[in-house]
């Protein structure tokens, strides 16, 4: 069936190319024959179909949340799209503006945020238990009044139960025409663990790293670092 429903993706915090956002959303969406853009950090272009609108890159964190964030809703704003996906915190308050706009929107919900913000090494520890309470309030504010929230795991799902209007859990597991299967038998293969994503403290990094003292194997993290790498105590 031919559609002409317009879709924008729009994120001040991820790159266009996030493997989330780009391979697993936007190039299934394109797949299935929606018009889909992407407002992100970067550059403008072309690929695959989708049109990525590059909105340049913030200085630093108090600019991106302050004012990037605004230039990124004002230029998805301009593509007048059916339904705008959003991706990150700081643009909920935009995400109400669009609704309001009579727009379909949904939060995808990449980390149980109100739990990450008292991780969050930069905040006083004082201030976080109010920071994560506050940002609670707020979003369950935002999700009752917009169309959905899509969640990275069932964990994330679970904690916008009786909070959001409708929940999908869409995993962050790999597309199956990505993996290579192998041969070999599992029991005849190196004992390897993997773990790709962001790497620092609060992903875990520490915790993998030190469980390893425990087994007979080799680890193997591979994304971008965040500070200093871990090399054991």
């Amino acid at each position: 069936m031919e559609k002409d429903i317009r879709i924008c993706h729009f994120t001040s915090v991820h790159d266009a190319h996030d493997d989330r956002i780009y391979l697993k959303e936007c190039i299934s969406l394109q797949d299935a024959g929606y018009k889909v853009f992407i407002v992100a950090k970067g550059k403008s272009k072309a690929e695959n179909g989708i049109q990525i609108i590059g909105c340049g890159k913030p200085k630093n964190r108090a600019e991106r949340v302050l004012l990037f964030s605004r230039k990124i809703y004002k230029e998805a704003k301009k593509l007048d799209c059916d339904i705008y996906h959003f991706h990150d915190p700081e643009l909920l308050h935009y995400a109400l503006k669009l609704k309001r706009c009579g727009k379909k929107v949904i939060f995808d919900s990449h980390e149980d945020v109100p739990a990450q913000i008292l991780d969050k090494g930069w905040i006083p520890f004082i201030f976080r238990k109010v920071l994560s309470a506050c940002y609670r309030i707020y979003e369950t504010y935002v999700v009752k009044r917009i169309d959905a929230v899509i969640a990275a795991t069932p964990h994330i799902g679970e904690q916008f139960k009786d909070r959001a209007n409708k929940i999908v859990v869409i995993n962050n597991y790999p597309k199956l025409d990505d993996i290579v299967f192998h041969d070999t038998p599992f029991e005849q293969r190196e004992a390897i663990i993997c773990y790709a994503g962001g790497i620092d403290e609060i992903r875990g990094e520490k915790v993998m790293v030190e469980a390893m003292k425990d087994l007979d194997g080799t680890l193997v993290l591979a994304g971008k670092v965040k500070g200093k790498i871990y090399r054991g105590g």
